[in-house]
């Protein structure tokens, strides 16, 4: 496994994680793009986007605790991973995650897939052994993995995925995009669980700010 980037979030089992405060600060707590991203869920959805590598272990460790978070959003709130694309051990594991979805594995094997490179030591950064490693545990086909996983398709996702986290501006994982416009990371919020509490806020500010806007679309009957 190549060494993490000093733009992950190295030093992050070492924050204290801080108790929440009263409310969140714009630049402070988490930031806000100058340019939203592009919608890619469904539309009057708010999306919330957590970015990871399968290489970083706390990106591991959130998402094991968005696990329960996620089931307690609300219908309003729509969930997707995007996997971040640093180099080329990041280019694999972004295909990967990609292929597993395509071959309607990805709820099954994600956390296989985490639990492999973080605790097991493999690198799974190269189609042959990832190929290996999917027979060995879920029984597909090599010759079926390599069709889709180096297909064009997959590869389209991952350069939208990519596209994705360059416009968010990212330097580290792991990390939350929430309704296009918000990032939060953990070295802003203090910690994985702060994140969430964090991005709660936020989803709360857009359905207070959506309230808003539709009670002053509605025409008023004379």
């Amino acid at each position: 496994m190549p060494r993490l980037l000093p733009v992950i979030f190295l030093a992050l089992l070492s924050l204290p994680l801080l108790a929440a405060p009263a409310g969140y600060r714009e630049g402070v707590d988490y930031k806000r793009l100058k340019q939203p991203l592009p919608v890619v869920g469904i539309l009057g959805k708010i999306e919330v986007e957590t970015v990871f590598w399968y290489g970083c272990p706390h990106c591991f460790d959130l998402a094991k605790i968005q696990e329960g978070w996620k089931k307690g959003l609300g219908k309003d709130v729509e969930t997707a991973e995007i996997p971040v694309i640093f180099g080329k051990p990041w280019q694999a594991h972004a295909q990967l995650f990609y292929a597993l979805e395509e071959m309607n594995l990805l709820e099954q094997a994600h956390f296989v897939i985490f639990d492999a490179v973080q605790k097991q030591g493999k690198r799974l950064d190269k189609e042959k052994d990832i190929a290996e490693f999917l027979k060995q545990r879920f029984g597909v086909k090599e010759a079926d993995f390599g069709r889709i996983y180096d297909s064009f398709g997959i590869r389209n996702q991952a350069q939208k995925a990519s596209a994705i986290t360059r416009g968010a501006q990212l330097m580290g994982v792991p990390a939350i995009i929430v309704d296009n416009r918000y990032v939060v990371d953990p070295a802003m919020a203090g910690g994985l669980e702060n994140m969430l509490k964090i991005s709660d806020f936020l989803i709360e500010k857009i359905r207070a700010e959506k309230a808003v806007a539709e009670k002053k679309a509605v025409p008023v009957a004379k």
